[in-house]
C-alpha cells in the first residue's frame, strides 16, 4: 500500500482535536484525515475550516458510505458504538475506536469477533501507552538486567469537575471508563502476562450530581503471581500527581509526572549499583500527548499497510476491558474477586 491511509473523524469534539495534531505531527506520511462528521454543523464546519478537511457529513451513515475513507476513528461516548462500528465493518471499512471499547466486556467481545469475520483491521486508542516515559520504562523492563517484574502500581490524583448537563454526567460508568482505563491498560501492558481476576472498590464524591464513580481502587491479579494495583481520584482539590511503580526479583523502576497529559515527566530505574535518571521534557505544550496520539494513529495505519495485527488491536484490548468490567462488576459485589473470564464471556468460576 503506497497511499496513504484516508481516515474519517466521527466526532469533532475536543478529543478530535488531540488526534488532529498528533496526525499532523506524527502520523502525516503513513495518513491523512479527508473527512469528517458531526450532527451539530456549526461545530463541524469550524472544525474542518480549521484543520482543513474538506469532506463534511452531518451523520457516520452519511460518512461511511461515502466512499471518501478507508478507515474510521470513532471519537463518540462510549454509548455510540453498535450505531457506528456496525455498518462500517459492513463497508469494510477500518475502525480505530477511542477508549472505553465498549460499553461492557460482551459488546468488547462482539466487536472483536465481527471484525475478525469481516477480515479488517480495529484498534483501540490506548494512546496512554506512547507517553514517552512508559515507551522508556516497558523497553527498560524489557532488558535482561531488568529481571522478572513482581508488581505493577499505577497511581492518579486529580481535580476532574464535570460541567453539569454534559454526557459525561450521566454516565453510570465515570472515572474508570473515562480515565483509569488508560492506567488499567499500562498496567497489563506492562505486566506482560495475562491477567485473571479482580476485587474493586468505587465511590462518589459526597453530595455529587454526577452518576457515576469518581475514585476506584484495583487489585488485579495476572498469571504468573504478578499482582498490580491501580487507585484513581477525580476527587483530589490539589496536589496532583501521577505515579507508576514497578518492582522485579532485581530492582526496581518508576516513571512521575504531574498532570496526566501535559508538562515534563521523569523516569527512575535502579538494577545495577546506580539508580538512573532521566527527564523527559516538554519542548512546547502539548507535544507529549500529540505524540501519543500520533503514534497510536501511525501504528493503526501501517499495521493496516503491512496487513498485520496493531499493537492495540480489540483482541489485545479485550484484557483491558475485561480488568475495567470486572472491576465494576466487583465494586458491585463490595468487593468480592471477579474474574476476567467471567466479565467477558459470563462464566463464572466456583470454588
Amino acid at each position: 500500500m503506497t497511499d496513504k491511509l484516508r481516515l474519517g473523524l466521527i466526532g469533532t469534539g475536543w478529543v478530535a482535536n488531540q488526534h488532529m495534531a498528533g496526525a499532523r505531527s506524527v502520523a502525516a506520511d503513513d495518513l491523512e484525515v479527508t473527512a469528517a462528521c458531526d450532527p451539530r454543523r456549526e461545530v463541524l464546519d469550524d472544525f474542518c475550516d480549521r484543520h482543513g478537511i474538506g469532506a463534511r457529513f452531518a451523520s457516520a451513515g452519511e460518512l461511511i458510505s461515502s466512499g471518501a475513507v478507508d478507515a474510521v476513528v470513532l471519537l463518540t461516548p462510549p454509548a455510540v458504538r453498535h450505531e457506528v462500528i456496525d455498518p462500517a465493518l459492513e463497508h469494510g471499512l477500518h475502525v480505530l475506536v477511542e477508549k472505553p471499547f465498549g460499553e461492557n466486556g460482551h459488546d468488547a467481545v462482539t466487536f472483536t469477533e465481527s471484525a475478525e469475520a469481516a477480515r479488517v483491521t480495529m484498534a483501540v486508542s490506548q494512546n496512554f501507552r506512547w507517553f514517552p516515559e512508559y515507551t522508556w520504562l516497558r523497553d527498560r523492563l524489557g532488558r535482561p538486567d531488568a529481571g522478572g517484574i513482581d508488581f505493577v502500581e499505577a497511581r492518579t490524583f486529580q481535580n476532574r469537575p464535570q460541567a453539569p448537563g454534559a454526557w459525561r454526567a450521566e454516565e453510570t460508568k465515570l472515572e474508570m471508563a473515562i480515565f483509569s482505563v488508560h492506567l488499567i491498560d499500562r498496567v497489563r501492558w506492562i505486566a506482560r502476562t495475562p491477567p485473571v481476576s479482580v476485587r474493586a472498590v468505587t465511590r462518589r464524591r459526597r453530595g455529587s450530581s454526577l452518576m457515576g464513580e469518581q475514585f476506584s481502587s484495583l487489585l488485579i491479579e495476572f498469571a504468573g503471581g504478578v499482582v498490580g494495583t491501580v487507585t484513581s481520584s477525580w476527587t483530589s482539590r490539589t496536589l496532583p500527581l501521577n505515579t507508576f511503580r514497578v518492582d522485579t526479583d532485581l530492582g526496581s523502576a518508576s516513571v512521575e509526572r504531574t498532570a496526566p497529559m501535559s508538562g515534563d515527566a521523569t523516569g527512575t530505574a535502579h538494577f545495577g549499583a546506580q539508580p538512573e535518571r532521566l527527564t523527559f521534557a516538554e519542548t512546547q505544550p502539548g507535544e507529549h500527548a500529540a505524540l501519543s496520539y500520533g503514534s497510536s494513529l501511525r501504528e493503526f495505519a501501517v499495521a493496516i499497510a503491512e496487513r498485520r495485527s496493531p499493537q492495540h488491536s480489540a483482541r489485545d484490548n479485550l484484557q483491558t476491558m475485561g480488568i475495567m468490567e470486572a472491576a465494576y462488576r466487583s465494586a458491585a459485589r463490595g468487593g468480592t474477586p471477579v474474574t476476567v473470564e467471567e466479565a467477558l464471556y459470563g462464566h463464572v468460576a466456583y470454588a
